[in-house]
């Protein structure tokens, strides 16, 4: 199987967590010791899933929703648009992911992330 068919099928899987607001489903997808960074800044925002928890245990109490823009992949990289919409107070946001999967798990998150005001 290629190197990018996986990455793309467990940043699906991610997606798909994410839409369904299933944390449980969603962490499962993250390695241990996964990095997530704003692109933007180069911030940390987690240094593993336990740290990535609280922040989208937040975000699930919303009608939180990704919709998948475009998706470029190329061996264990992934680079996601997406629209997110169902933020507190009727707000949306403009988002680009680049996810690294190694063996099946997301090692890497960088996001870049653009409010865009309400619905």
């Amino acid at each position: 199987m290629p190197q990018s068919d996986e990455a793309i099928r467990v940043v699906q899987r991610q997606l798909e967590a994410y839409n369904a607001r299933d944390l449980e489903a969603f962490l499962a997808v993250f390695d241990d010791d996964v990095q997530a960074v704003d692109a933007e800044t180069g911030a940390q925002i987690a240094t593993s899933a336990a740290e990535l928890r609280p922040r989208y245990e937040r975000r699930f109490q919303t009608a939180v929703h990704c919709e998948l823009l475009g998706r470029l992949a190329c061996g264990d990289t992934v680079v996601d648009r997406e629209r997110i919409s169902g933020l507190p107070g009727g707000e949306w946001a403009d988002c680009m992911a680049v996810y690294t999967v190694k063996g099946g798990k997301i090692v890497r998150m960088q996001l870049l992330w653009k409010a865009g005001g309400s619905q």
